[in-house]
């Protein structure tokens, strides 16, 4: 029996998981086409994973799992976070010290 090949990542940051065309609520003419995300795994789930404004007015970071998972659902977001400094990938969240592992997918 063949073994599955080993997916390639690397710990995720705010930079790498920048959405390129992105747009802001203050943009006079935003770019109406769907965020180009990334693919990561969050705590070993395959997810989409991207950080801007979607629109918005303010930077987040959204999570789009498929197939749903099991604790979040289809999409995660949040305004409230930060990569850690010292722990490469490791994303906290929110103000109950929540965090993900988060892997960015490289071809």
């Amino acid at each position: 029996m063949a073994s599955k090949p080993k997916i390639k990542t690397e710990p995720a940051t705010e930079e790498t998981l920048m959405v390129e065309n992105d747009r802001h609520g203050f943009d006079q003419n935003p770019d109406t086409s769907d965020p180009i995300m990334h693919d990561v795994l969050v705590d070993g789930t395959p997810a989409r994973a991207g950080v801007g404004s979607f629109g918005a007015y303010s930077t987040r970071i959204v999570l789009a799992f498929e197939p749903p998972h099991p604790e979040w659902g289809g999409e995660f977001a949040t305004k409230y976070f930060a990569f850690d400094d010292n722990k490469p990938g490791v994303l906290n969240w929110g103000y109950e010290g929540r965090s993900f592992l988060i892997e960015r997918i490289v071809e």
